[in-house]
């Protein structure tokens, strides 16, 4: 099947597109991965003693509230960045094991075809000695 699918033409003009869209998304990612580490610091650092807790109990609920979010986003970004990776691989894969399934069998015809004609030289030069 994944013969098939990755010999039609237009899959070759489509996979240099897509190659450009995987990296794309590759980067943004990566930005959001980076944004979401510097969120998760920033709201880390941040320290709220007990006086300021007692006086304002918002503020302390915001600032966990902020740090859970950060925190959110940085193990989806990381888990998104982790998985796309791991399915561009996955298509390298696919792909190369195409090719390598059709140049097997193209060298396993031209290896029959050689083996017969082979026999029948092999042959036709028993005939000839006899």
């Amino acid at each position: 099947r994944w013969q098939k699918i990755f010999m039609i033409p237009l899959w070759s003009k489509v996979a240099v597109f897509w190659n450009k869209m995987f990296l794309t998304i590759i980067v943004l990612l990566i930005v959001l991965f980076l944004d979401a580490v510097r969120e998760v610091r920033k709201y880390s650092a941040i320290h709220v003693n007990e006086k300021a807790a007692n006086i304002n109990a918002h503020a302390f609920e915001h600032i966990q509230m902020k740090r859970f979010r950060s925190q959110r986003n940085l193990y989806l970004s990381g888990f998104s960045l982790f998985l796309w990776l791991v399915l561009r691989r996955t298509i390298t894969l696919l792909t190369q094991l195409a090719k390598g399934m059709t140049s097997h069998a193209a060298l396993e015809t031209q290896v029959n075809d050689a083996t017969e004609a082979a026999k029948k030289y092999m042959a036709e030069n028993e005939r000839l000695q006899e």
